[in-house]
């Protein structure tokens, strides 16, 4: 996909075309690669992906490297641990180092906050961003408004609340970011802690009930217990299966049988209740299944982007 960003840090690199393009194109591999007989396509035997995780993943990592080899790449996944950075070499030489070893694309998550954005003006190889601190998770996003599409639900006039620790979900900025673009009413629903100011883009609310009364779709975030330690937040852990859990007698009150999405990994009996990731309201296995196939499309539009401007050229001297 001509001029595709070779840099994916956030949504908003992104246009309305590519957003739909690669809703297209993950609809089209979902079809090709449903029933796991699987061809890799030939076109991409020629290219070599790398994942490099410096935090803890299973979906995100494991989705990408099954995409990559879906669709025929090498894989390579690189182990930060073991690495050169464990020795003082800093993130850009390591990058440019499996440039120079002819990986063609890096998917990187970090636990710092935008340090993909240093990137950008003179990328040391393409980068894909796997979440980054508190920042964004675009990919995320894109396989959360594929799978709702995938399952008809049509998100035009559509109010959907996403409950839990918004401040700290890197997700939640992404999509509060994509899901108007396609006519959606966002609301964020948790204790005042957890709430950010969305400059009008999101409604704010504490009450989980009148937002469950208003709502066509709920998005349910885990409980991040590393990012806090202080007496209010365990105050709130005690009582937010109370106050924020979604069980089916909580959606029963208000006669209510919509869809729940969790990006996981979900702390059950918390914030979502045994019954509900049980029930067919819950489309989290649906997220599971349809994020190889987004991240499949993100990752053809990048290595087809012909974006030749990458890999540092030595200055003259």
């Amino acid at each position: 996909m001509n001029k595709f960003p070779s840099v994916l840090e956030c949504i908003e690199e992104l246009t309305f075309e590519q957003i739909r393009s690669l809703l297209d194109v993950s609809a089209q591999n979902k079809i090709r690669f449903e029933d796991r007989q699987f061809a890799p396509y030939e076109s991409y035997r020629k290219f070599v992906v790398s994942t490099s995780f410096l935090e803890h993943s299973t979906r995100t990592k494991h989705s990408f490297a099954i995409a990559i080899q879906k669709l025929g790449c090498m894989y390579l996944d690189f182990n930060a641990e073991k690495s050169s950075l464990q020795k003082g070499e800093n993130i850009e030489e390591t990058l440019l180092t499996l440039w120079h070893q002819g990986v063609d694309l890096c998917v990187l998550r970090t636990s710092v906050s935008h340090q993909l954005n240093e990137f950008k003006n003179l990328p040391p190889i393409k980068l894909i961003n796997g979440g980054d601190g508190v920042n964004e998770h675009p990919t995320q996003a894109l396989l959360d408004l594929f799978t709702l599409i995938d399952q008809g639900h049509e998100l035009e006039g559509k109010t959907i609340t996403i409950v839990g620790d918004s401040l700290h979900s890197r997700v939640t900025h992404s999509l509060v970011r994509l899901l108007p673009q396609f006519g959606a009413k966002v609301i964020l629903c948790g204790p005042d802690e957890y709430l950010y100011d969305t400059k009008g883009v999101a409604t704010l609310s504490t009450n989980l009930d009148e937002c469950i009364q208003q709502s066509d779709i709920l998005y349910l975030l885990r409980i991040q217990k590393e990012r806090h330690n202080s007496p209010r937040h365990t105050q709130i852990y005690e009582n937010y299966a109370e106050q924020f859990g979604v069980t089916l007698d909580r959606l029963a009150k208000f006669n209510k049988k919509i869809p729940v999405l969790h990006p996981g990994p979900a702390n059950i009996g918390l914030e979502i209740g045994h019954d509900v990731v049980k029930s067919e309201l819950f489309l989290g296995y649906q997220q599971v299944v349809n994020s190889v196939y987004m991240r499949m499309a993100i990752l053809m539009a990048m290595l087809e982007n012909r974006d030749k401007n990458i890999g540092h050229k030595p200055l003259a001297v």
